[in-house]
């Protein structure tokens, strides 16, 4: 099998942090499931066994075995038997532009602005509370991440932004707001991102990625806040002006 890219230790720790007590199963299914659609988690990876499964989330095997037999169900999960085997994930074929195109289309103008003000909301306080949290270590992760304008590969764009921002969020030291990131990415985030198709956009891009994660080194968390804001009101005006020229 091919070697699997994962995400940041904290996002994926984020992931398996023990569950709540209402609707265990389906909490624990909804929120493997968001992990598989954001990326968290990565195609063909191994998930824990259900008992490693069960103890990680602070449920009972039954629970996490009944989880994974509804994401069979919705095929993000594949079970092999024997030696080697076990659960791995089966991530979904990333949305074309034309599916994008289709629910951006049927989305309304106020729907688009409403979720667009959540999301950014969200992750410019994540980026405050990572300019104040993060280390040097943290910073080279990011810059990591970082892509050059002159690259020309859409698909590899769409990624690296949604992979530094689900990094700056596990940043926060918080599970709870970390997975709150987590569903908006599965939710709203290929959404958001139909803008990286223009060279103008993803040059913009890469100047704000370089100045967000320079306010972080820097610690100065107002910056990186108003990183993310600009990041974000622009892609949603983008977004808006391709709402309203669809037919």
């Amino acid at each position: 099998m091919a070697t699997v890219r994962r995400a940041s230790t904290r996002a994926r720790s984020a992931i398996f942090a023990p569950i709540g007590d209402e609707g265990r199963a389906v909490r624990v299914e909804n929120r493997l499931a968001e992990a598989i659609r954001s990326g968290v988690l990565a195609d063909g990876e191994r998930l824990p066994s259900e008992p490693e499964l069960a103890s990680m989330l602070g449920v009972a095997t039954v629970t996490a075995r009944e989880a994974l037999v509804a994401l069979r169900a919705q095929g993000l999960v594949t079970t092999t038997r024997g030696r080697g085997g076990g659960s791995f994930v089966t991530r979904p074929e990333q949305s074309g532009p034309a599916e994008l195109g289709s629910r951006l289309a049927s989305m309304s103008r106020v729907e688009l602005r409403d979720r667009g003000t959540i999301y950014g909301v969200i992750l410019a306080g994540c980026a405050e509370l990572a300019a104040e949290r993060a280390d040097a270590s943290d910073v080279e992760g990011l810059r990591a991440l970082l892509l050059d304008e002159t690259e020309p590969d859409v698909g590899r764009w769409r990624h690296a932004d949604s992979e530094l921002y689900l990094s700056v969020a596990a940043l926060t030291q918080s599970a709870r707001m970390t997975r709150e990131v987590v569903r908006l990415e599965a939710d709203f985030g290929a959404l958001l991102r139909l803008p990286l198709s223009e060279p103008e956009f993803r040059a913009a891009t890469t100047a704000r990625h370089l100045a967000l994660v320079d306010a972080i080194e820097a610690h100065d968390a107002d910056q990186a806040r108003q990183c993310v804001r600009d990041h974000v009101s622009d892609a949603l005006e983008t977004l808006a002006d391709l709402h309203a020229a669809m037919p």
